[in-house]
């Protein structure tokens, strides 16, 4: 018998069988002769394309809904970081009207070139971005190092939507003097002054010399602002050093 007709005869009766081996269906090749041809072959375990799809969707929708919160954390921080600095504003604001006002005194003075100042005291519309102009008592020089006077002249001026305090750096200045400028408050519309001298309120207010003003000062003063938003808000203080 030839080489070839016997590999054929030899492998005529190999045949698949199908057993089990602990509940795993596997396939192995027999040979007549009853020897297993080849080792089982296992199945291999994994995720399937569907299984894959649906883990990436559900992450998708947890990372759009995690970057959600972020952006509405972010935003609110924000949001409460101008709100702060809002109030910050404002309660300065108070502060500084409220000292200025308190410690409002009636004293002679002289403009830059020398010349007494008819007016003391002036609140309201001066036709120009100023609305309230005064001289005041109490401006700190601890050790007496600098000199000046504990008097200072004090301007409240609305300019582009911001209130800003100025100061000059003598109480009678010179044209040289610098003028200290505070920005305040932003986002202002409009100041509205108001005045009460015991009886009734006026728009406007001047202490001066007579005829062209009055030689006291009001008892209360009234600031209302009106915001960029549409807000308002008014605040009343209590006017005179000697009151």
């Amino acid at each position: 018998m030839s080489f070839v007709r016997w590999i054929s005869a030899s492998w005529r009766g190999i045949h698949r069988a199908v057993f089990a081996n602990g509940g795993l269906r596997v396939r192995a090749l027999i040979h007549p002769t009853g020897n297993q041809c080849n080792q089982p072959v296992r199945r291999q375990f994994g995720f399937t394309l569907v299984e894959v799809l649906v883990s990436l969707f559900i992450f998708s929708i947890l990372s759009a809904a995690s970057l959600a919160v972020l952006t509405s954390v972010l935003g609110s921080k924000d949001l409460m970081a101008g709100k702060s600095d809002e109030l910050r504003q404002r309660a300065t604001l108070r502060i500084l009207l409220k000292a200025d006002f308190a410690n409002t005194v009636i004293v002679p003075k002289t403009d830059a070139f020398g010349q007494p100042e008819q007016a003391f005291f002036i609140g309201g519309s001066f036709g120009d971005e100023r609305f309230l102009s005064l001289s005041r008592t109490g401006w700190d020089n601890p050790g007496g190092i600098e000199r000046r006077s504990g008097l200072q002249a004090v301007e409240y001026v609305l300019r582009d939507k911001t209130l800003f305090r100025q100061i000059k750096a003598r109480f009678n200045p010179i044209a040289a003097t610098p003028v200290l400028e505070q920005s305040l408050l932003d986002g202002v519309e409009r100041v509205t002054l108001g005045f009460y001298d015991g009886e009734n309120w006026a728009d406007n207010w001047l202490t001066g010399v007579p005829p062209d003003g009055v030689t006291t000062l009001p008892v209360l003063a009234s600031v209302e602002l009106e915001f960029t938003d549409g807000k308002r808000l008014r605040q009343i203080f209590r006017v005179g050093a000697d009151q």
